[in-house]
């Protein structure tokens, strides 16, 4: 109490006033971004996987194990126990139960943000011009891929397995499928599902196919490096017999350049495959005074995309896209909230 008072008598009520409202404003922010850099290097080191699986375990036999730096180890650890994420005692650690949600539940969202790192960390080169997306600089694609698919399994996978399921579709190919987290969640409730994922980035393809490697779905599962805008060699190959197509998240990727392209792709994409049922799941773009309303996760996300020459379109550009690519939509959901929505579409007769 005689700190305060002393302080009080020093600086003077207001003003010590004022320097606490100051500070407790900025502390989110920099607490937010030290946060988020050690749960990355625990997520990236393997770390968080041994404090998911064990419920308490000793730090130095920790640091050990994995072979890093017991001080630097302890010290991250320190501060996540500062905020309550994990405890230290006596030498060992444990995770608490909000630090177990962050990294369990939401996942997703640190490893897609850890995609876009490498963007904030050139911020300032890319402001003055000494750096440019995608030359200097690039995302961590197999990052977006597993930050993804995590996070599309809380809502847009379940909204569009709904959609095919109904629909008694079998036979899938996915669009820009990434690390196959779409097809396993169909795989995963669907018994007699065959699922072919194409994607144009040979990287992603290669950490995809080490996945498919590692489970037990290689019988029901494809996959290839392809672009969906010429799909020839797998069609004469007899490789794409599907009755659906799906694609999430993939086709505002080619809005950057204009409205022309997807329309090319998409009509493409229905002289391909006539008779197939198609279910896309794509961003639809939030007004900001919205946005400046209710500050959802959307705002990262558009960043991110800002940022790296992807542009959003909104719900209604989508459906007249479709429309003038000659679809007709049968169903569709439209959620505002989260700034997504999911069209299942039929080529006109």
């Amino acid at each position: 109490m005689s700190e305060i008072l002393d302080l009080l008598r020093i600086l003077g009520p207001g003003n010590a006033i004022r320097m606490k409202q100051r500070y407790d404003e900025a502390q989110p922010y920099v607490r937010g971004y030290a946060a988020t850099r050690c749960l990355w290097s625990l997520m990236m080191t393997g770390v968080a996987d041994r404090l998911l699986a064990e419920d308490e375990i000793d730090v130095r036999r920790l640091s050990d194990e994995a072979g890093l730096d017991h001080h630097v180890l302890l010290s991250v650890l320190t501060y996540l126990d500062g905020i309550s994420l994990v405890r230290v005692d006596n030498g060992r650690v444990r995770l608490l139960e909000k630090g177990r949600h962050l990294i369990d539940d939401t996942r997703g969202l640190f490893e897609l943000t850890y995609a876009y790192e490498p963007l904030f960390e050139n911020l300032t080169e890319l402001l003055t011009g000494d750096k440019a997306f995608p030359a200097d600089v690039n995302r961590r694609i197999e990052y977006v891929g597993r930050g993804s698919g995590m996070l599309c399994r809380d809502l847009p996978y379940p909204v569009m397995a709904d959609m095919l399921q109904r629909r008694n579709c079998r036979r899938v190919l996915d669009l820009g499928c990434g690390d196959l987290a779409f097809l396993f969640f169909l795989a995963e409730r669907m018994d007699d599902l065959h699922g072919f994922g194409i994607d144009i980035d040979a990287d992603m393809i290669a950490y995809s196919q080490k996945v498919l490697a590692e489970s037990t779905l290689g019988n029901c599962i494809e996959v290839a490096t392809a672009d969906m805008r010429n799909l020839d060699d797998l069609l004469a190959a007899g490789r794409l017999d599907v009755d659906c197509v799906t694609a999430v998240d993939t086709f505002h990727e080619y809005l950057w350049s204009g409205e022309e392209q997807v329309r090319d792709i998409l009509t493409r994409l229905r002289q391909q495959f006539p008779q197939a049922l198609f279910v896309i799941g794509e961003f639809c773009d939030q007004p900001q005074a919205a946005l400046r309303k209710r500050p959802t996760a959307f705002l990262e996300h558009h960043l991110f995309h800002e940022l790296t020459n992807q542009r959003i379109g909104k719900a209604d550009q989508w459906r007249r896209l479709f429309r003038e690519a000659g679809f007709q939509i049968i169903e569709e959901k439209v959620f505002n909230l989260v700034g997504h929505g999911y069209f299942a579409l039929k080529a006109n007769a």
